[in-house]
């Protein structure tokens, strides 16, 4: 199902796509998204996808393919040439957007990639098999405000000159994370009902990583770093490595592996306890 109407400016058009669930069991999705808003969360259930894009038309075609064979999902839009603009609120223009809602209730694997964007993206309660979400210059805060049902592969981050906040971590269940950011101010929240053991590999070539820390699990950092300060409040170093009080009785564990050249490495301690 889908529909276009025109905006106030000649050239732009809202497109809204939406298909329901007919016995998929799982869905790749891939989104590619290069400029304007973009926002992501959970659809009701019984919906597969539903998508409204807001475009211009002169500079952009929207991308929208469902292969049900492969239960492949392809949304975003394709430049046509020239300048990009991303609108301007104060002389009336409008500002593109992709708002995406999808199914909370099937498998999921998620690869997004977007550009100079500013993103609102809450995957709390979707069940994610495996995220990846690569993004450019922009400002970006992600949450993972439910836990998430499946047993999550990978959640993998990448960033170039941005902003990127991530918030609850830890819900998103996954045995890996992978952070790799360019220039920018990084926060990560591990907060969050993950189970038993998170490995996360970050490497941050210039700017500030805040870690938001879980004072109830137990917590092991490796850091290498070159010009670039760490906060080491609350941890006990051994060896070549960092461990919170009570590490090898944790029930669940976080084990951090930290790059940094220039900038700063700032804990922050979350919860009740240390």
């Amino acid at each position: 199902m889908a529909a276009a109407s025109p905006l106030p400016a000649q050239t732009w058009r809202t497109l809204t796509s939406a298909r329901q669930r007919h016995g998929e069991t799982a869905l790749t999705v891939h989104v590619n998204y290069g400029a304007g808003e973009f926002r992501l969360g959970a659809a009701p259930e019984g919906t597969l996808y539903r998508m409204e894009l807001r475009y211009d038309e002169d500079r952009f075609t929207p991308v929208r393919d469902y292969d049900a064979e492969a239960t492949r999902l392809t949304l975003g839009i394709r430049g046509r040439g020239g300048r990009v603009t991303l609108g301007d609120r104060r002389s009336g223009e409008p500002v593109p957007s992709l708002d995406l809602k999808l199914a909370p209730d099937i498998p999921l694997v998620l690869d997004l990639e977007l550009g100079a964007v500013k993103s609102r993206v809450d995957l709390g309660g979707l069940a994610l098999r495996r995220v990846r979400y690569r993004t450019g210059a922009s400002e970006t805060d992600l949450r993972f405000s439910r836990p998430n049902p499946e047993d999550c592969e990978e959640l993998q981050l990448e960033a170039g000159a941005a902003a990127l906040r991530v918030w609850s971590i830890g819900n998103a269940n996954c045995r890996q994370v992978r952070f790799d950011g360019g220039v920018g101010d990084v926060t990560l929240d591990f907060s969050g009902a993950w189970r038993g053991e998170m490995v996360a590999g970050l490497n941050v070539a210039f700017g500030t990583l805040t870690l938001m820390l879980p004072r109830d699990a137990g917590v092991s950092v490796r850091v290498t770093r070159f010009l670039a300060s760490f906060e080491r409040t609350g941890f006990v170093k051994r060896g070549d490595t960092y461990y919170t009080p009570g590490y090898d009785t944790s029930s669940r564990r976080l084990a951090l592996d930290v790059r940094a050249a220039l900038g700063g490495i700032d804990v922050v301690w979350t919860g009740a306890g240390r």
